[in-house]
């Protein structure tokens, strides 16, 4: 078990998860544009271009971290951080979203540890030799 933890978070495995995940993202808001989960046709014009604009970005990141493309990276980070954005400055026009900000602060700080070199030394000290 402990072997597959490390295989798991090595980058190319971290990114096809994060991959996976934004995948559920792009379907829970294509359901909202269809109507089959929040009820699009009755949201106001700022939610509907939300909306649209997580629908799009939750696709090409999903797609483009799948195939391991650089430019797939940058645009996970944008949407995340978009959305940590959004949800934390303007908290009282899309609610509460504590969720959806704890996902966001998780996976994006999992990303830095996983790629930035003071990361790798983090995971080393924690005798996580494989980085």
């Amino acid at each position: 078990m402990g072997r597959f933890l490390l295989e798991l978070f090595k980058m190319k495995h971290y990114l096809k998860l994060l991959s996976f995940l934004y995948l559920i993202g792009a379907i829970l808001h294509l359901l909202d544009l269809l109507d089959l989960r929040l009820i699009f046709s009755e949201m106001g014009m700022i939610w509907k271009v939300w909306i649209v604009f997580l629908l799009v970005g939750d696709t090409f990141v999903s797609v483009s971290l799948w195939r391991q493309k650089l430019y797939g990276e940058i645009a996970f980070l944008t949407i995340g951080f978009s959305q940590l954005i959004a949800y934390t400055v303007f908290r009282s026009y899309f609610g509460n979203q504590t969720e959806l900000i704890i996902f966001h602060m998780v996976t994006i700080s999992v990303y830095a540890l996983l790629k930035f070199e003071w990361g790798k030394r983090i995971l080393r000290s924690l005798k996580w030799n494989h980085f």
